[in-house]
């Protein structure tokens, strides 16, 4: 749906990006997911949510950035050095979320985030939050989140750097500090309602603002139909968002018992790039 998912209660992976939604599963939710991105760089996410008393809602979730490693090369050796290195992203949080009323609820992540990259590497302590609000008008809601919220951090610590000397005109070298730079924080708002809940079929369609702090804004929009709450399909686009547009995907609800399995599919298109294709799997009882 071309992740235009702030305002949406699916499963238990939505509280990625907004935390507020884990107060909107009356489930206990489990879901894992993998995406695979352009130069075979590879995302797995999972997330689990559970109702803990009344009101109280309590999630964990979890994703790694990776790469199989890669070649070191230089000027003066293009064809590789034999050195290798890796990159490795990866991140743990804890959520906590409340319903406050029938009508609002809103959730706060706290993740450990870690980066490793040949060698450097960084941390820090971020945090999410969000609000969930159904507006009393049919199903309309609106909601909104901050996502990557943090001070700022640098790589631990130092690099040679070669630079000409003004008196001599020789070339030296000094250690320097890696710069700090801000986490990606981004805001999102957005809003869904559903045109149409008629004998098992259901139409939902909705509408998100992105703001990243380190880009432009742009919309992203989606619909999914769903029939007897077992067969979904979806389509997305993103607007202003360059290389990204179209999106789709179909999921599948099975169950089996007291549990519920969920499979889903998604696919976007690069307009230059390989395109992204996500795989997840989920169960609720």
């Amino acid at each position: 749906m071309g992740e235009s998912v702030v305002a949406l209660n699916q499963d238990a992976a939505s509280i990625y990006y907004n935390p507020a939604i884990i107060a909107q599963l009356n489930d206990t939710e489990i879901s894992i997911s993998q995406i695979q991105w352009p130069a075979e760089i590879n995302y797995d996410y999972f997330s689990i949510t559970h109702r803990i008393y009344k009101q109280h809602y309590f999630g964990l979730n979890g994703g790694i950035l990776h790469m199989e490693p890669m070649a070191e090369t230089t000027e003066f050796h293009p064809e590789g050095t034999g050195n290798y290195f890796t990159f490795q992203d990866w991140f743990l949080g804890f959520t906590y979320g409340a319903r406050m009323t029938d009508r609002f609820s809103y959730g706060l992540t706290i993740k450990h985030v870690e980066e490793d990259m040949a060698g450097y590497g960084m941390s820090a302590l971020l945090l999410d939050m969000g609000t969930f609000y159904w507006t009393g008008y049919r199903s309309l809601r609106f909601c909104a989140s901050l996502s990557h919220f943090g001070k700022q951090v640098s790589p631990k610590g130092n690099y040679e750097k070669r630079i000409l000397d003004q008196n001599s005109g020789s070339e030296i070298t000094e250690t320097k500090e890696f710069e700090s730079f801000s986490p990606p924080t981004q805001f999102r708002v957005g809003l869904a309602f559903d045109p149409l809940d008629f004998k098992g079929q259901l139409l939902t369609a909705s509408m998100q603002l992105n703001h990243p702090v380190d880009n432009a804004e742009y919309i992203v929009t989606g619909i999914e139909y769903s029939y007897i709450n077992s067969l979904f399909i979806r389509l997305g686009h993103k607007f202003n968002k360059y290389e990204e547009d179209i999106t789709f995907g179909i999921g599948l609800i099975i169950p089996v018992g007291p549990i519920k399995i969920r499979v889903d599919y998604g696919y976007a298109n690069f307009n230059h790039l390989s395109d992204p294709q996500r795989f997840s799997m989920g169960v609720s009882f």
